[in-house]
């Protein structure tokens, strides 16, 4: 992996739950810090929609989730954004915004030297709970309100303030968006069509009509806890924040002094019909994912030293008894598993 080719991370952006930046998200991590909290009421009146029984129409029994604060709280000026535009803008576009300016601060990469360039912009968005909250009521609706709550809008505002002519896509792959646009991106840098891009997702939650629906599926942890690969498993705890890379070639980023955060191979794949439900991961598909992603990279199952599992998986492949292929082939080499 480690020739001028292969892609590079220069830049890193992210707010998350207890973190404002990476820095801070790191000592998040490696004190073990636990950030899931009840759901406060400036979001929505939990208690409203709350009831035990997950079968109570319009209810959910989740109370908790892990949030970001000061999620209305920005230097709209900033970026170049009037007031009334602000009022309307999901949430999402200013997180995007937030972060991306800094990873390239942390890539010391300037607005400058962007302006009019190719640079790519890549973001993994699922969820659009702004637009459910403001469709509510139509008088709420104004001349900004198709841009504010339009989720493409999200790649959108990073390429307009950043004066960007390369591709801008908000990209929908449910739980895996993040990845699949870095995975984009990282083809797009590999066939020439850009030499930079600007990938993440980002994820804010604000309506109680997603939380309804995960409940009734049971999907959502009963106990806001995720119980990873265990028999107390009951599904995942709602989170939300932004996290932004900046994508280079190797060779790139060497000749142009930048600072390498790490090297990164990916590769994608569709679980087809080998489960049922269409919610379930398929252990078959996931093994053969590894095996592409470590003949493609060039590096054997042994020198992994942590998996990243979805946080789904805790669920999932316990309901669905198919953790037994996937970990015959993480047992061929040393892991710890975190998840996310």
């Amino acid at each position: 992996m480690d020739t001028e080719d292969a892609i590079a991370i220069v830049g890193v952006g992210c707010k998350f739950p207890g973190a404002e930046d990476a820095d801070e998200f790191w000592n998040v991590l490696k004190n073990g810090e636990d950030h899931v909290k009840d759901i406060p009421k400036e979001r929505f009146n939990v208690e409203a929609f709350y009831d035990s029984d997950p079968d109570v129409p319009g209810k959910t029994y989740i109370r908790k989730a892990g949030l970001v604060s000061g999620i209305n709280e920005w230097d709209y000026r900033f970026f170049g954004i009037g007031e009334n535009e602000a009022k309307r803008m999901d949430p999402q576009q200013r997180l995007v915004l937030e972060c991306t300016y800094k990873a390239l601060e942390d890539a010391g990469i300037t607005k400058t030297s962007l302006n009019q360039s190719d640079t790519g912009v890549y973001i993994g968005v699922m969820n659009g709970e702004f637009e459910a909250i403001t469709g509510i009521d139509p008088n709420l609706l104004t001349n900004t309100s198709v841009t504010g709550i339009s989720r493409s809008i999200i790649s959108a505002q990073v390429a307009y303030f950043l004066n960007l002519h390369g591709p801008a896509m908000s990209i929908d792959t449910a739980c895996s968006s993040s990845l699949a646009a870095i995975h984009t991106a990282e083809q797009a840098i590999k066939t020439g069509e850009m030499k930079m891009a600007i990938c993440g997702g980002v994820n804010v939650l604000l309506s109680p009509a997603t939380s309804i629906g995960l409940s009734k599926a049971r999907m959502a942890s009963r106990a806001g806890k995720c119980h990873t690969f265990s028999q107390n498993a009951d599904g995942y705890v709602r989170g939300e924040g932004c996290g932004i890379v900046i994508l280079k070639r190797l060779g790139d980023a060497i000749r142009d002094n930048n600072k390498v955060w790490a090297i990164i191979a990916t590769t994608c794949n569709q679980d087809g019909h080998e489960n049922s439900p269409i919610t379930a991961p398929a252990g078959v598909q996931q093994v053969r994912l590894l095996e592409r992603i470590f003949e493609k990279s060039a590096v054997h199952p042994s020198s992994i030293q942590y998996i990243e599992a979805h946080g789904m998986l805790n669920f999932f492949f316990l309901s669905f008894e198919r953790m037994d292929k996937l970990t015959d082939l993480l047992s061929n080499g040393v892991f710890s598993i975190e998840i996310i």
